[in-house]
């Protein structure tokens, strides 16, 4: 036996024959309530540490396996999407043409479009940002139409006010409602290259 270990029975030789003592000292039904509550104590720690824990992953698993799925699916769609992009499927200029022609009309009414060859000139007025960024992405992706030389300028369209509703109290808003109701626009001519 090695000299820690007689130094770790000497102290703890005193605490167990005190507590023998004390053990000894206690009636039949005191030891048996003392060890029934060292058996719930054990239970509470054997539960607090062991099955809570594993209970509560068994009741979370199945919102964690479905937000993994919808994350694997959303990469899967990612991943798809950029081979497509890398890899684009082979499209007639006339189809691209077909396609550019018939989507125009989300670029507003005065949007115009023009051929040239193996170019094609769109030429915008006051068209929102929003609508040309979709349609420009769309149009890599369906016609494989890329823009090769722009020429836009920035406008600004004020909502068209209602005459005769202003208030004392609409007028103090106004300009915040003006600057909150202006979109910005796109003018001018974007040429792009067909395939």
């Amino acid at each position: 036996m090695s000299s820690w270990q007689k130094q770790l029975q000497a102290v703890t030789a005193p605490l167990r024959a005190s507590l023998s003592a004390a053990w000894a000292q206690r009636s039949a039904r005191e030891r048996q309530l003392l060890g029934l509550a060292a058996v719930v104590l054990a239970l509470a720690a054997v539960w607090r540490i062991a099955l809570a824990p594993a209970l509560q992953t068994w009741h979370e698993a199945p919102a964690r396996q479905a937000a993994l799925d919808r994350q694997s699916a959303q990469m899967r769609q990612l991943q798809a999407q950029a081979q497509s992009l890398k890899n684009p499927s082979a499209i007639t200029r006339a189809d691209a043409v077909q396609w550019l022609e018939r989507n125009l009309l989300t670029l507003g009414a005065d949007a115009k479009l023009s051929l040239q060859g193996e170019r094609a000139t769109l030429n915008l007025q006051a068209t929102p940002a929003e609508s040309l960024a979709t349609w420009l992405q769309q149009a890599r992706e369906h016609a494989q139409a890329l823009p090769v030389q722009a020429q836009l300028r920035q406008v600004s369209v004020p909502a068209a006010a209602k005459p005769g509703t202003a208030t004392a109290t609409s007028a103090a808003k106004a300009p915040d409602a003006a600057a909150s109701s202006s979109a910005v626009r796109w003018s001018g001519s974007l040429v792009m290259s067909l395939p």
